[in-house]
């Protein structure tokens, strides 16, 4: 069936569906059946293996590529974000402990936050790209990690946080784009999008179009 109207996030993630939905975008949501530990896998400090980039780019395809191919017609979605530290690609936690040892790894040290976006129009071209933007952690305590952690919040994260977790101020500045360390650059979303011919959205493309206080460049989190 074709419906070249219609755009499908190829994505469970609630943080990516509020940033398109904050953009006055209409869309749907069906997540693909991605095992993403598969490519991860692959990933790490070898020369040999896939570089952070590389792989959430072929995430991002492989989620827009499964969506797509029982979708024919449509615009399609992906996106996938991982943080990097040490060379080191640190997934979503899963559990407590995990989360609770990423979070110590972080703190009071800057980390990049990579996520790759591809979109394939209702011709079956795909388009991907990427953004990255430079996180740094302050000094975080035990005891309010141990709370963080409790929460519940970290386990569904890349890295094991959310940068817009107010309850939570973990974050001591930022280089480049807010909301790719949230799970969807807009800036690179939009021009993917234009490109592949999908116009039906406002003219906002930044965070500094949305309701946050936080634009894409340099800023330091009070």
């Amino acid at each position: 069936m074709t419906d070249n109207s219609s755009l499908i996030l190829a994505s469970r993630s609630p943080r990516r569906a509020e940033i398109l939905g904050d953009a006055g975008i209409k869309f749907t949501v069906t997540s693909a059946d991605i095992d993403e530990e598969v490519f991860l896998s692959g990933a790490g400090r070898s020369s040999n293996t896939r570089s952070p980039v590389e792989v959430v780019q072929r995430l991002a395809f492989e989620k827009a590529r499964a969506v797509a191919a029982n979708r024919l017609g449509a615009f399609v979605l992906g996106a996938d974000t991982v943080v990097v530290l040490d060379d080191e690609i640190l997934g979503k936690p899963g559990s407590s402990g995990n989360a609770v040892a990423m979070l110590h790894r972080l703190s009071g040290r800057a980390h990049e936050v990579i996520t790759g976006v591809t979109v394939v129009d209702p011709n079956g071209t795909v388009r991907t790209d990427f953004a990255s933007t430079s996180v740094l952690f302050r000094n975080l305590e035990r005891s309010e990690v141990a709370n963080y952690v409790a929460t519940g919040s970290p386990l569904d994260k890349a890295g094991g946080y959310g940068i817009q977790d107010s309850s939570f101020a973990l974050v001591e500045s930022y280089d480049d784009c807010y909301l790719n360390v949230m799970g969807l650059p807009m800036c690179v979303t939009i021009r993917l999008l234009e490109i592949s011919g999908f116009r039906r959205f406002s003219t906002a493309v930044c965070k500094r179009h949305l309701n946050f206080d936080a634009a894409c460049g340099s800023k330091a989190i009070k």
